[in-house]
This record gives C-alpha cells, sequence and structure tokens, in this order.
C-alpha cells in the first residue's frame, strides 16, 4: 500500500510539473499574439488532448521506472 501512494503520488507530481512547464512556455511564446476569440477557441484543445497527454506521460514514466527499478534489483541480486 505504501508503495502505491508512492506511485500515485509521483504520478500527480510529474503531472503538475510537465502541465506547468507547458503553460509557462504557452504564456511565454504564444499567448501574446492571440486575440481573446482564439484563446478561448482553442482553451477546449488544451484541455482535452494536453491534459490527457501528460497524464497518460506521467503513468508510462512512472511505470517504466518501476519496471527498470525491478530489472536492476534482480540483475545485482543475480551477480
Amino acid at each position: 500500500m505504501k508503495s502505491l501512494s508512492l506511485y500515485v503520488s509521483l504520478v500527480a507530481f510529474m503531472f503538475v510539473i510537465n502541465f506547468g512547464i507547458y503553460l509557462f512556455s504557452y504564456n511565454k511564446i504564444i499567448f501574446p499574439y492571440l486575440t481573446e476569440s482564439q484563446r478561448m477557441d482553442i482553451a477546449p484543445i488544451i484541455f482535452s488532448y494536453v491534459l490527457l497527454g501528460y497524464f497518460v506521460a506521467s503513468i508510462f514514466i512512472v511505470v517504466l521506472m518501476a519496471v527498470a527499478k525491478t530489472h536492476i534489483t534482480k540483475s545485482l541480486s543475480g551477480r
């Protein structure tokens, strides 16, 4: 249970960091060049695709870390 809560918190933390980096770069690069109506038109696209993509990427990275940890532990104990 302790490791499950660790993995869930890791996914949430990585998701927040990824989305924060995206919002920061969006505000610096694209935001000054869009009108208010253009910002409102693309807002649903951002929240439907980007949030889902970052959530899936966070889960994938955590699973990859867990698999790598087990393989490294097995290879070190096998020596």
